[in-house]
């Protein structure tokens, strides 16, 4: 037997328990108040007495799945009823802190036990910014405000180039000659007009790391030049800051995640800038777009399962993967190097500013 949320409204709130049958990670990630977990029946007696003054309604995700579980316990005596539309129909008419169009929008994410409620309104509060709107920074980019990233900046003073749509999918014709920040600041917001976005016109320099990256809770490491990457790196561990790192060349690409102490850094891994022109770039070797499609996407995966805290993030890890194989694998990094110059027992970088020889910085590009 099915009743809508409508019907229930005119119940004494008072007479009505809710059965949860989603299995215990879901209900852990957000339920109907003061509802019970009943995966199986079997558990009846243990987790819901009979009561018969009382009415139970019985939920899923949907309203498909909790039917079965409705005809078990009538048969056992329970004045049970199955929610119409399942928890998600609760979620649309009571769960605080989104509007409808939010919830439709965010609904394929929400019903994931690993998200829920919880983890979107996580995602909703998160700040990232992302360094070099290029071929890892824009699927990172349509990927974080499609998941609903409150605020997203993007950082980059380059101008988009006829051979940047080869793989920076934020672009199109269109843009030519416009910057790059600018231009995905405008896509963004007609994907997701819930979210802010902030565009950044310029490289980062040892000048702007620290004011810029301390507004954000998380970072994105966009950019295919080192002097960058080392200064996101370095920037980020003093002012505990987690990121993900990633690099892409040819058919290859990498991620790993920092987090303040808790992983091995960047410069832990590397230690050292390498010499200018000893290891080439894409603009020099060539990649595969869809290469800076797979390695984006996987920091977006980092960023949102940072904030809502579902699986394991890739931290002391890196992982690796060659397309032309297609295989991948998972190198198991050091916790920590203690002779790291930014976060070991003798760190010599302790100010950015100070320390801008270190990064030979002519700009952030994106190539």
């Amino acid at each position: 037997m099915n009743v809508s949320l409508e019907e229930i409204s005119t119940w004494n709130k008072d007479d009505v328990i809710y059965v949860d049958t989603r299995g215990e990670i879901a209900y852990n990630h957000g339920h109907i108040d003061r509802a019970v977990a009943l995966e199986k029946v079997t558990d009846v007696e243990d987790k819901l007495p009979l009561d018969v003054t009382k009415k139970y309604v019985v939920y899923c995700t949907y309203g498909k799945n909790s039917k079965p579980i409705v005809d078990e316990l009538r048969n056992l005596g329970y004045d049970a009823y199955n929610l119409e539309g399942g928890f998600r129909s609760w979620l649309l008419a009571y769960a605080t802190g989104y509007d409808e169009d939010e919830l439709l929008r965010y609904d394929r994410q929400i019903i994931l036990p690993q998200i829920g409620s919880e983890g979107q309104k996580k995602l909703k509060n998160a700040k990232v910014l992302i360094v070099g709107a290029g071929g890892l920074g824009s699927p990172v980019a349509l990927y974080l405000a499609g998941a609903g990233i409150g605020k997203i900046g993007i950082m980059d003073a380059d101008n988009v180039s006829m051979t940047n749509l080869q793989r920076q999918i934020a672009f199109n014709e269109t843009m030519l000659d416009e910057n790059k920040a600018e231009a995905t600041k405008k896509v963004l917001e007609k994907l997701n007009s819930k979210i802010r976005v902030q565009a950044y016109k310029e490289f980062l320099t040892p000048d702007n790391a620290e004011r810029i990256i301390s507004d954000y809770d998380f970072v994105i490491d966009g950019v295919d030049n080192f002097e960058t990457k080392f200064l996101i790196n370095d920037t980020c561990v003093l002012l505990k800051k987690p990121f993900c790192h990633a690099g892409i060349l040819r058919f290859e690409g990498q991620v790993m995640t920092y987090v303040p102490d808790k992983s091995s850094c960047y410069r832990c891994i590397f230690e050292e800038i390498p010499d200018k022109g000893s290891i080439p770039n894409c603009s020099e070797a060539g990649v595969i777009g869809a290469m800076a499609g797979t390695i984006g996407s996987i920091q977006a995966l980092e960023a949102i399962k940072y904030f809502t805290g579902a699986g394991e993030l890739l931290t002391n890890r890196m992982f690796v993967f060659d397309a032309l194989s297609m295989n991948t694998r998972i190198a198991k990094l050091p916790s920590k190097n203690p002779n790291c110059r930014v976060c070991g027992e003798h760190a010599d970088i302790i100010n950015i500013k100070e320390n801008r020889e270190e990064y030979l910085i002519e700009g952030c590009s994106v190539k």
